[in-house]
């Protein structure tokens, strides 16, 4: 099983608060995308959306693994066995996620970022997003069941036909509508095998959340 450790801090966004632990898998490769290995697209691309192409695309970016580590950089694998922890937990599934921690629903988190709206945090990185077109068009397919809602910091996944088709269509829903990517990502795994870790990705035994206290 060979393993790709993704992870992008294009535009110092998040200065790493220390460097991660050596992974004791030796199949365990990290790649990590700054501003000098993949360059900024000033003309197209805010930072913060260039950076979806690393945590969407990983597996077109670095093709041959068999499996993906995709963790944001504010978090970091505080553990030697980071990596094997994340591979076991997937199993045969197509990907493993967090459950987020304090909501459950695609719309229980739009009405956070409209209660929020005003944050100042929240207001600098999402205003003028399409929300409201962006819940119409999950809400319009009706066999969607809105019961589930993961973080999306950090995700462990098997480059499946279904994960691609997936992660593709997570790409279009941030740059159609908004670029939370919270929001679409129970929805465009609705096709796909998944599995929950039941563990607070911000108290996670695997990763360390290197932000500050603040995660909003």
């Amino acid at each position: 099983m060979r393993l790709a450790i993704i992870s992008a801090n294009l535009g110092a966004f998040d200065a790493p608060a220390k460097p991660p632990v050596t992974q004791v898998w030796v199949d365990a490769t990290p790649h990590l995308f700054t501003s000098a290995t993949m360059p900024p697209r000033p003309l197209a691309l805010a930072s913060r959306l260039h950076a979806k192409i690393p945590k969407m695309f990983g597996w077109d970016l670095c093709p041959g693994y068999d499996a993906y580590l995709w963790h944001d950089a504010s978090l970091a694998l505080t553990v030697a066995d980071s990596g094997r922890w994340c591979v076991d937990h997937l199993g045969d599934h197509d990907i493993l996620v967090f459950r987020h921690p304090e909501r459950h629903t695609i719309h229980e988190e739009a009405e956070f970022l409209r209660h929020k709206a005003r944050h100042p945090y929240i207001r600098t990185r999402y205003a003028g997003e399409d929300l409201d077109h962006q819940l119409a068009s999950i809400e319009r397919d009706t066999l969607y069941v809105d019961d589930r809602l993961f973080a999306a910091g950090a995700f462990c996944y098997r480059p499946t036909a279904a994960i691609r088709h997936a992660f593709t269509d997570w790409w279009h829903h941030v740059t159609r509508y908004h670029v939370n990517d919270q929001l679409a990502f129970p929805y465009v795994l609705r096709a796909c095998d998944v599995a929950v870790l039941d563990e607070d990705i911000y108290h996670a035994s695997h990763l360390t959340w290197t932000r500050g206290t603040g995660h909003e």
